[in-house]
């Protein structure tokens, strides 16, 4: 990714970076999520979004995945999944080679585990995730 990015721009990819982790996160109120756990659930995520199953993700499969996501009770507008899913694609594809493989996800995903896990126990409680979740409204 570029060494520049406007700042309505960082805050998109931020928002969506955000969803993504909690989306992957998404546990009962009580539980925690360890980064074991939550790397279980996005391996599979990974598998699902896979459309053609060639172990990579293309452009269109994560703009697939993002136009999927719900935003609050509708889906969010085409032009601005585009956006997202572009942004996304261009931080998870690490060497530029035009697609994301599950070690580069996982990286990613890593990323916003550890940036949410504020006590540093290797979970993800429900006081961490209401965090992210407030974190993610004041974007």
């Amino acid at each position: 990714m570029g060494a520049f990015m406007r700042p309505s721009m960082t805050s998109m990819l931020c928002k969506l970076l955000t969803l993504l982790a909690l989306s992957g996160l998404a546990v009962s109120a009580l539980a925690q999520e360890t980064e074991t756990s939550a790397a279980a659930k996005f391996k599979r995520e990974f598998a699902l979004t896979d459309a053609n199953k060639d172990g990579v993700w293309s452009r269109s499969e994560v703009n697939a995945r993002i136009a999927r996501m719900r935003v609050g009770k509708g889906k969010a507008d085409q032009a601005q999944v585009k956006k997202l899913a572009d942004l996304w694609f261009t931080t998870a594809d690490i060497n530029d080679d035009g697609k994301v493989t599950e070690p580069e996800a996982e990286t990613l995903l890593k990323t916003m585990f550890h940036r949410y896990d504020a006590n540093r126990d290797g979970k993800i409680g429900g006081g961490e995730r209401a965090a992210a979740k407030a974190d993610l409204n004041k974007r």
